[in-house]
């Protein structure tokens, strides 16, 4: 896929020669060609699977409790797949810092554009959605490029500091913008309303300013951060996710807005719109289990005996 005329068009978005890669180290990693690095992750990803046993056994926990009538070895096996999986994220993402938006575009396909490009015709906003599954990162980078457009990302605080803000460079090379999650919403809406993107990814469980919802049949809970939004500003809710290929490209596939409810009644919108969004997540990880990050602890604050070691907060949940 070649360059996207607004990518020239738009000063968000810097040139090629901006983001060239530069060093023996930097053009070596940029030249690995997409079955290479997929090798490298796969290795990563599945030492990371023997060496890490909590993470491990929280992996398998999860699979098993979204996918009850699965046999051990389908379990065992998905959640070794997962962590390939992101071992591949890993190295992707390490290959990305070095590579031009021209090499970003040809590494994926959008699926489903013209409804972000209603969305963007229409001048209102976009709320995007997204999950921790395939390759999460790459995909923010390539829309950026392909439609010249800054995405507000928000994000949390890695650990170490210096991860953080390697990360955090590599997120905003090609000019997007990166919102903390700490007070986040009023810098949220205020980009919205400015006719901005703001990515929020949806599947982490949350406990402050949280609603329930079901996932996979199970209670859990989520930021209702993005139905917020909705509630807030006219501006849709699309989902979009980078999936992986085989062969080591990517599709972002992007869905048509969510229909929104707007009842009036604040709490039960929330509540409903939290719950579509989770819904659609739910349908995509379904679809491809073996790329989702399966090592979190998502349904922690009602199951906390899927998590051995995990000390629940004493504060009762709200419902």
């Amino acid at each position: 896929m070649g360059d996207s005329p607004l990518l020239e068009q738009n000063a968000c978005c810097r040139t090629n020669q901006d983001v060239k890669p530069s060093g023996l180290i930097a053009r070596t990693i940029g030249s690995i060609r997409p079955s290479g690095l997929m090798r490298w992750g796969n290795m990563f990803g599945e030492m990371a699977f023997r060496l890490g046993g909590p993470y491990r056994a929280i992996a398998q926990h999860n699979v098993q409790f979204a996918f009850p009538s699965w046999k051990t070895r389908q379990i065992v096996e998905v959640s070794r797949r997962a962590f390939h999986n992101f071992g591949m994220t890993l190295t992707e993402m390490v290959q990305c810092a070095h590579l031009s938006p021209s090499a970003i575009l040809s590494r994926c396909r959008l699926s489903g554009e013209d409804h972000f490009r209603r969305a963007l015709e229409d001048k209102r906003g976009i709320i995007l959605v997204s999950a921790h599954l395939g390759n999460w990162e790459i995909g923010l980078q390539y829309l950026a490029c392909h439609f010249g457009k800054r995405v507000h990302i928000v994000v949390r605080p890695l650990v170490p500091r210096w991860l953080d803000r390697w990360v955090n460079h590599a997120r905003t090379r090609f000019g997007n913008h990166l919102i903390s999650k700490r007070k986040a919403f009023p810098k949220m809406l205020k980009a919205v309303r400015e006719d901005g993107i703001v990515a929020l990814m949806v599947d982490l469980s949350s406990r402050k300013q949280s609603v329930a919802v079901n996932y996979f049949g199970h209670r859990t809970r989520v930021s209702p951060a993005a139905a917020m939004l909705a509630a807030r500003c006219a501006a849709p809710i699309i989902a979009a996710f980078t999936l992986r290929n085989p062969d080591g490209s990517f599709t972002i596939e992007v869905s048509a807005p969510v229909a929104v409810q707007r009842s009036g009644r604040l709490k039960n919108d929330l509540a409903c719109n939290s719950q579509r969004i989770t819904d659609i997540v739910e349908q995509a990880v379904r679809k491809h289990p073996d790329q989702y990050l399966w090592m979190q602890k998502r349904w922690k604050d009602y199951y906390p005996h899927l998590y051995p070691g995990y000390r629940p907060q004493p504060h009762s949940l709200e419902e």
